[in-house]
């Protein structure tokens, strides 16, 4: 967001300053006075160096642009992370409970999906409560690694032993 105050700034004063300047500086220049551009330069507080060029309207128009898209993108961080806060996972004895809040005894589990575990940390749990089927990431990088993992490590060993006991023979 910040970075969209500054394309803002810079289409509504940075812009409009610097054609400014360079309006005075070309009558000026086109006069042959330096020294007067000079003076004129000093007495508006400005540096006797003139701007390299004027900006179009289509480039600040462009700030306007850039300032939306970096504020935009800016809010959506800020309501992404303001959202994770206080986000915790935690298990207990007969569930565990989820980022969102839900507790979700174990015997709720359908699944636990591991393709990104070993390589980012990052579980997929599935269950159903009361026919209403839910799923919840425990990622090691937002929550505290050693819980996070005794967590996945105690879901895929329930879920074993549940297997194990539906298929004896197996």
């Amino acid at each position: 967001m910040l970075f969209g105050g500054w394309f803002f700034w810079d289409a509504t004063v940075g812009y409009p300053r610097t054609n400014e300047r360079y309006a005075a500086w070309k009558k000026y220049h086109s006069a042959g006075d330096d020294a007067g551009w000079r003076a004129y330069a000093a007495s508006r507080g400005w540096k006797s160096q003139p701007p390299e060029h004027p900006f179009t309207e289509l480039q600040i128009r462009g700030q306007f642009l850039y300032g939306t898209i970096a504020a935009v993108s800016g809010a959506l961080a800020l309501l992404y992370w303001w959202r994770q806060l206080g986000r915790a996972i935690a298990m207990d004895e007969e569930a565990v409970t989820s980022p969102a809040g839900t507790r979700v005894p174990f015997s709720a589990i359908t699944g636990l999906g591991l393709k990104k575990w070993e390589s980012k940390g990052f579980a997929v749990v599935r269950y159903e409560i009361d026919g209403r089927k839910g799923q919840f990431v425990v990622d090691d990088y937002k929550f505290e690694t050693e819980p996070a993992h005794a967590i996945v490590e105690e879901i895929r060993k329930r879920l074993e032993a549940r297997a194990s006991a539906a298929n004896p023979a197996a």
